[in-house]
């Protein structure tokens, strides 16, 4: 689905080892949705952090590249691995001490934490990513409506107002039942929960092939990104749609754009599930894992918007590193391309405001501005002026 920010960060991610919030309850963890979840903590008693919650991303607590190098955390053993997620594998970092982090009020301990590049594919806010080891021995509410998590020591009375769903827990990784219909075409099977999603639903390239969807006669938008995701691969491009029917336990979503990478690779690859579920549909619901008993409470708070204008760029906010915006994908021939926009290309000002004068706030919601006039820096260095419409495109 094109927006301004997309992204899946490690997807199924594994090592392979080689040498502002609303409030919730006292004992939450608040969080800012952003397309992701982001939480604040504290790595070995003193680093502060803000870390995404990623089911995709299993077992891992991994810390970006270069908020390592800008904080005081000085780790002393080093090894080499691999790992594998959304865009391929690809060689990195470990720290090999062992590090304290804390979910809540829990502090957990890893022996391994990888080093990633976690702004390159999500943006300067992302300091570091966890994934779902630590609770799956309790119950987990992730409550999106009030924008916080908390562990429960038994199973709350609230839900009985939601719909239990059965999970396939392997791996460390929330495999569910859903099916998606676009046309004649049903895509019944496993899913993967992936909250380290932006995304509605992400076939992979061995489902879009299964199911031909490049046969579907239906209207379709191609996008070229970069840094898709952890891995080697640093291009590709996806291809959106609109389906009919998405069925999630006993909840009918209709008339949602969903996306297939043909080329896909790693987690988006060939895989036992058909696709991943991101935060552009868990949003709307309130979750309560319960991975003991291999399932998964969801209760919908929010109704589907109609279609609604958009732009068909998407950025990276970088101002840790340069003055702006990366772009990070176009839809090919559409209107940012056409007006002369790149892949790579550094916007420093919309409607005359420095990109680095927004607030976080402020960046998320300029999708909802109806024109911009953009001052971008080219990759060969050049200023270009670039005037662009939000516009319905489904």
């Amino acid at each position: 689905m094109p927006t301004l920010k997309r992204n899946i960060i490690l997807g199924l991610l594994s090592i392979l080892c080689a040498a502002s919030s609303h409030a919730g309850p006292n004992d939450s963890i608040p969080f800012k949705y952003a397309g992701h979840i982001y939480f604040p903590t504290v790595v070995n008693d003193s680093i502060r952090c803000n870390l995404i919650f990623d089911t995709g991303g299993a077992d891992i607590f991994g810390v970006d590249s270069i908020f390592l190098a800008q904080s005081k955390w000085r780790p002393s053993r080093f090894a080499a691995a691999k790992a594998r997620g959304a865009a391929g594998t690809k060689r990195i970092r470990i720290i090999t001490d062992t590090t304290k982090v804390k979910l809540g009020d829990v502090e957990s301990t890893y022996d391994i934490v990888p080093i990633f590049s976690l702004r390159d594919v999500v943006d300067c806010h992302t300091d570091g990513i966890i994934g779902n080891r630590d609770i799956n021995t309790t119950f987990f509410e992730i409550n999106f409506e009030h924008g916080y998590m908390r562990r429960h020591p038994s199973l709350p009375a609230k839900t009985a107002d939601y719909t239990r769903l059965p999970i396939v827990y392997k791996n460390n990784k929330i495999l569910f039942n859903a099916a998606v219909r676009i046309g004649d075409t049903v895509m019944r099977g496993l899913y993967l929960m992936d909250t380290g999603s932006g995304g509605t639903i992400d076939f992979t390239s061995e489902a879009a092939r299964k199911y031909k969807l490049d046969s579907i006669p239906r209207k379709r938008q191609i996008t070229d990104i970069s840094n898709f995701g952890i891995g080697s691969k640093e291009q590709e491009y996806y291809v959106d749609m609109q389906s009919d029917l998405i069925i999630i336990g006993g909840d009918t979503i209709r008339k949602r754009v969903v996306s297939y990478l043909p080329e896909g690779v790693g987690a988006m690859g060939s895989r036992e599930h058909l696709g991943i579920v991101g935060n552009a549909i868990w949003s709307k619901y309130n979750l309560l894992l319960d991975i003991a008993h291999r399932c998964v409470y969801i209760k919908r708070f929010k109704k589907d918007k109609g279609p609604s204008a958009e732009y068909d760029y998407g950025f990276r906010s970088r101002t840790d590193i340069c003055d702006g915006w990366i772009v990070s994908s176009l839809v090919r021939d559409g209107d940012a391309k056409r007006a002369g926009m790149e892949i790579g290309d550094t916007i420093v000002a919309v409607n005359g405001k420095p990109a680095k004068d927004f607030t976080w706030a402020e960046e998320e919601n300029i999708g909802d501005v109806p024109h911009q006039t953009l001052d971008i820096r080219g990759l060969d260095g050049k200023a270009k002026h670039v005037k662009l419409e939000a516009r319905e495109r489904w």
